[in-house]
């Protein structure tokens, strides 16, 4: 099976899409916009129902809808119990779980990379006193080392506040091991232009 679920950034949470949907239950897009707009009240009791205009080969567009992991199971109920429907849920139960699971692996690296960060702020500023952008200027360096993207690019292309909640849980791990890099390199008299070949090796 493809990816089943999709998590983009903490306010749009985890979620599985109409197209997914009818593509492993073998029922018709068009059916499962039916039972959407058919249950709207109940689906929304589990949040706001989200939908994209996707456009098609035709040159139209067709709506693809977004459903949380409680507005997902509920959907699939309002379907016949067919071998396939069957198999997808128990498919779609798993990969939320999963999904949530790394979502939280990654939490937990990120909060650890915080008393990591304030080691290396300190360290930063004693370097560069009179650079009031050198934090930023270094943590630019990190990013793009892992992503090879900057703050900046991290949060535009994935639409997030934090450039870090772009990160997957192993580009977190490898951020940390970054920072600590650079952090032994700066106390050992590392300026930044030394710093930034380095960090381009």
């Amino acid at each position: 099976m493809d990816k089943l679920v999709m998590y983009a950034n903490p306010k749009d949470g985890i979620y599985t899409t109409s197209e997914i949907i009818a593509k492993y239950t073998g029922v018709s897009i068009e059916h499962v916009g039916q039972l959407t707009r058919q249950h709207t009240t109940s689906l929304e009791k589990f949040g706001k129902l989200v939908f994209e205009n996707r456009p098609l080969p035709s040159g139209q567009k067709r709506k693809v809808w977004h459903y949380n992991e409680e507005q997902a199971t509920l959907l699939i109920t309002f379907m016949r119990n067919t071998k396939p429907v069957v198999e997808f849920k128990t498919a779609l139960v798993a990969a939320f779980f999963s999904q949530k699971e790394e979502i939280a692996h990654k939490q937990a690296l990120l909060n650890d990379l915080t008393k990591v960060n304030k080691s290396l702020a300190d360290v930063i500023k004693e370097r560069f006193p009179e650079w009031p952008h050198a934090y930023s200027s270094i943590n630019n360096l990190a990013l793009k080392k892992v992503s090879g993207l900057n703050a900046k690019q991290l949060r535009n292309k994935f639409n997030v506040g934090d450039a870090k909640a772009a990160l997957t849980a192993e580009q977190v791990e490898q951020l940390e091991k970054v920072r600590e890099a650079i952090k032994s390199l700066l106390l050992i008299g590392f300026d930044y232009r030394q710093l930034k070949t380095a960090m381009a090796a």
